[in-house]
């Protein structure tokens, strides 16, 4: 199998590790760059790749394949209309798993998902398109992450969960087996969910700030 190039949408510190997943299958996938109008600054090191310009640069590329490379717990709507925007111009969407991720033979994984190192995916697990599953997190038997959706480094799914398109899961939440979080919901830092989330729906934890002050209110 010939190596496909691949391209990133997005230059911030999420792309990053996007970019460390490609480069761990260097048989499958050449890294070429990114595109961003405005790459922002981060911490750590540079994304291992050139910034290619704005997405207007992926027309000089018909045959690289493109990655979502930037994610939003805020807006992440921007990610479904990247897809949509620019479908027409990339020469597809890669998959990306992480070599030292562990992916069950029968999960699977929709276009344009990533799934980072250290993931565990279980059997009978689905990934939905353009989904993350991010590092350390654990997607237990017969659970299903529905497209777009985020779920967070740490994050413990168990059997038969199902996650909704476009939910965002916090870092370290834990869903209980067969609970459902809805299309659009989300679900904040460190929160344990017993029970169903509503589509749309905000679970948020109560945190307090080093004054004592909350930083969050419960909604």
């Amino acid at each position: 199998m010939s190596r496909r190039p691949v391209i990133l949408i997005g230059g911030g510190e999420h792309a990053r590790v996007v970019a460390d997943a490609i480069r761990s299958n260097p048989d499958l996938f050449d890294l070429i760059g990114f595109v961003d109008p405005k790459p922002p600054p981060g911490v750590g090191p540079p994304i291992p790749a050139p910034h290619l310009g704005d997405e207007a640069a992926l027309r000089g590329y018909p045959g690289a394949l493109a990655v979502l490379a930037f994610a939003s717990s805020r807006h992440r709507s921007a990610r479904r209309e990247a897809v949509g925007r620019l479908s027409p111009i990339v020469g597809g969407w890669a998959t990306v798993v992480h070599r030292h991720a562990r992916v069950a033979p029968d999960a699977v994984i929709g276009e344009g998902a990533v799934v980072l190192e250290g993931a565990v995916v279980q059997v009978g697990a689905r990934i939905g398109a353009h989904a993350v599953v991010n590092a350390m997190a654990f997607v237990g038997h017969d659970v299903v992450v529905g497209e777009y959706a985020l779920v967070s480094p740490g994050v413990l799914l168990g059997g038969g969960a199902l996650v909704g398109d476009s939910a965002f899961l916090g870092l370290g939440a834990v869903i209980r087996d067969h609970r459902t979080v809805g299309t659009d919901s989300f679900v904040g830092m460190g929160v344990i969910v017993t029970s169903d989330v509503a589509s749309g729906a905000r679970v948020i934890p109560h945190v307090v700030d080093s004054s004592g002050r909350p930083e969050w209110k419960s909604s």
